[in-house]
């Protein structure tokens, strides 16, 4: 019931590059790539890129294929995207912005492993990019998703673990530890869970009153999972199994 793809926030741009790395550029190259960003900014992605390639043709930059990146993933050019960030990480291997939009392709594809993987560079370069702490919590909790439906148990409840270390208040990482602790039988660690994603949810928080209720049920507390599941019921993507987990209540 919880959804494979866990939706990342992602920024479309660096707000800036240091004017020491680019201070010796051609200026034409950075006339282009200026042009290119006020596209990207305005929604243009294919203009974009036509002005960071012509930017390439004149100088091989990783601002500009990092940029160009950019560009191609918001045009949905995401295989695209990945090797203008391979690029741009060729020419300099310590750009942890470069390891953290590597990484956030990878997500888009539902490849976490990868993106894990790239998050995990980007934070050893700059330990303290809050976005790639963000983007690995929601790519570990991504793949502990996998590995439930996988009926890999205990591999998920290790990996949400370590989500929750890295965003201690991402509610994806509680409602997949409580899925994972109800498929386990631990009932009360699974109630504990949703309780926490329920204090972080913003959204519709069906899916923690469905988790919270099957453990109740199977802990034999009937008024409490009928409690829970009637909270889960007025979540219009959770009202039918909640009602079904109702009826078999009486």
């Amino acid at each position: 019931m919880i959804p494979k793809t866990i939706l990342l926030f992602l920024p479309i741009f660096l707000l800036s590059f240091s004017a020491i790395a680019f201070a010796q550029s051609n200026t034409e190259a950075k006339k282009l790539f200026n042009d290119g960003n006020a596209l990207l900014k305005s929604g243009d992605y294919d203009g974009a890129i036509q002005k960071y390639n012509a930017a390439l043709k004149l100088e091989k930059h990783e601002f500009f294929y990092y940029q160009r990146g950019l560009a191609e993933r918001r045009a949905r050019k995401v295989d695209a995207s990945i090797l203008s960030f391979e690029e741009a990480l060729k020419l300099n291997p310590k750009f942890a912005a470069g390891y953290f939009a590597l990484g956030s392709s990878y997500f888009t594809k539902n490849d976490f492993e990868k993106a894990i993987e790239n998050y995990e560079l980007a934070l050893k370069e700059n330990p303290t990019l809050g976005q790639a702490k963000k983007g690995l919590a929601a790519a570990q909790s991504a793949r502990a998703n996998d590995l439930v439906n996988a009926g890999d148990i205990s591999g998920a409840i290790a990996l949400t673990k370590k989500a929750i270390e890295n965003d201690p208040q991402f509610d994806k990482a509680y409602l997949v530890m409580a899925q994972a602790y109800n498929r386990d039988g631990k009932y009360n660690d699974a109630i504990t869970a949703a309780t926490e994603a329920l204090r972080f949810m913003k959204g519709p928080k069906g899916a923690a009153h469905f988790e919270m209720g099957l453990a109740y049920r199977n802990l034999g507390n009937t008024a409490k999972a009928r409690e829970s599941f009637n909270n889960a019921k007025k979540d219009p993507s959770y009202a039918r199994n909640a009602d079904y987990e109702l009826k078999m209540l009486r």
